[in-house]
């Protein structure tokens, strides 16, 4: 991941106090629905490293709606703020609903239905890089506030409410959350921190295939990125190919390390959602589900995980070639280096340096040099509390046929960076998804139903309205 250079003269919130300056964008078309914002908002580039310009837009929009906004680091590629009910200087407690702005690339743009940064509103959809992930997110979360800025004006409510927008995400949040939770977590005194995670999916349970299930994200795996380095020295001339040069001595170590056999590990979060998805199934398979840490039932998980990719990222540590490569050469010189990089994502609680070495023993080629490129923080899991109690309720209040249950998400966020601190850390964006909308996460034809973000308002809505106060019913201040 990348790192934050420390400039001294273009630090300016970052060593320094907390800023609340903004620089405006020109005025943009009203937004009055969450279709409308999210529409402009992906209009916006962002790709990780130049998230200036949609932070400096959003901010705006959201301090034109009456909401405090304290702009913490106010750089090209590290633009982070936080818009809220009450100033941040007010000592309440803070409810913070976090999203990142930045997004991955949409190189193959050939392959979009709609212009990826056109926010194309076609087919009852938002169409654009970041609908999802997780510029969608943030559209919710905001409009979810809008409600209670009046409220927070007449009563003294018993939280603030902040919508944090950082940089970064994508490459490990050093330019966001890591510099949020260093330096100016004091001055969000978070209560408790609702990030991306789970979300609706369907056609998880076999017996009750159309029963939506949320899952809401209490844990999840970290991020380890590996180098692999190989010098093989041979000859070069690729018209006399040697018997062993480094392409394949490198294909060949990559071949044994992907057959080498992972094996399951249930921790207490992933066997507590097995447990709640065995409830709902029922009967033998749902016994089964409830127990599938029993070693007599391995036979039948083994091919139930093969069936079920998701589900058994949930209780493997994986490591996946995502690039390889050599240095620059013409096409009939064989290299003698080779470079390969490995995502590999780890459960809680996984020996870093025990995983390395297997890393090293699966390879089975002596003269490799491994590194780290980068890793994320370690958390322990968040403890189901009020705040758990309170988000379930309201997508039942939504979604009235879901199940929703505490999971492992088998990614890597920046929820992490607060779990770390000990903040109780939520993954949720509460909206029912497909195959075809996940994949589009980093794929084409990103885009999100404005049925779902209206789903979504009204879930985090609801969520606010539970320790705030419904904001529909006239409250009178009895100061």
């Amino acid at each position: 991941m990348l790192r934050v250079l420390c400039c001294v003269w273009i630090m300016s919130g970052i060593l320094g106090g907390v800023s609340a300056q903004i620089t405006h964008q020109p005025p943009a078309p009203p937004a009055n629905t969450p279709a409308e914002l999210l529409s402009q908002y992906i209009q916006q580039p962002s790709v990780t490293g130049q998230e200036a310009g949609a932070g400096r837009f959003l901010s705006s929009w959201c301090e034109a709606q009456g909401l405090q906004v304290t702009v913490f680091t106010d750089q090209d590629s590290s633009y982070n703020f936080a818009a809220s009910l009450y100033p941040l200087s007010d000592p309440r407690p803070n409810i913070v609903l976090m999203h990142h702005m930045d997004v991955v690339s949409a190189a193959d743009t050939l392959a979009w239905e709609r212009p990826p940064f056109a926010g194309a509103y076609v087919q009852d959809s938002v169409w654009g890089r970041g609908a999802l992930d997780c510029k969608g997110l943030g559209t919710m979360h905001l409009f979810a506030m809008l409600d209670f800025i009046p409220l927070s004006r007449r009563l003294p409510l018993p939280y603030n409410v902040t919508m944090l927008a950082v940089s970064g995400e994508e490459v490990g949040g050093m330019n966001g959350s890591a510099i949020i939770v260093d330096r100016y977590l004091e001055a969000l005194h978070p209560a408790v921190v609702f990030g991306e995670g789970g979300s609706g999916v369907q056609d998880v349970v076999p017996s009750h295939p159309e029963i939506p299930v949320f899952g809401i994200s209490v844990a999840e795996k970290s991020n380890l990125w590996l180098k692999l380095d190989l010098s093989y020295p041979s000859y070069s001339h690729g018209a006399a190919p040697p018997r062993q040069y480094a392409n394949r001595a490198m294909l060949r170590a990559l071949y044994r390390l992907n057959n080498v056999k992972t094996p399951y590990e249930f921790t207490l979060v992933n066997k507590r959602m097995f447990r709640e998805l065995g409830e709902l199934e029922g009967g033998v398979k749902g016994y089964v589900l409830k127990h599938i840490n029993w070693r007599i039932f391995r036979p039948f998980v083994r091919k139930y995980f093969e069936e079920q990719p998701l589900l058994r990222a949930l209780v493997t540590n994986t490591a996946i070639l995502t690039n390889i490569s050599n240095p620059p050469g013409p096409i009939n010189q064989i290299s003698s280096k080779v470079t390969a990089y490995l995502d590999c994502r780890l459960l809680p609680g996984t020996n870093r340096k025990k995983f390395i070495r297997e890393i090293r023993s699966g390879l089975f080629e002596p003269r490799f040099k491994v590194t780290i490129v980068d890793q994320s923080p370690e958390a322990p899991p968040t403890p189901l509390d009020e705040f758990y109690e309170a988000t379930s309720a309201a997508i039942q209040e939504v979604y009235p046929d879901a199940a929703v249950m505490p999971i492992l998400f088998p990614a890597t966020t920046d929820n992490n960076y607060y779990r770390d601190k000990s903040i109780p850390t939520y993954g949720i964006v509460p909206a029912l998804m497909t195959e075809e909308l996940i994949a589009s996460i980093h794929g084409p034809n990103e885009r999100i139903a404005t049925t779902s973000l209206k789903q979504g308002v009204q879930v985090f809505r609801k969520l606010l309205a539970h320790f705030l106060g419904d904001p529909t019913v006239v409250q009178v201040d009895v100061k």
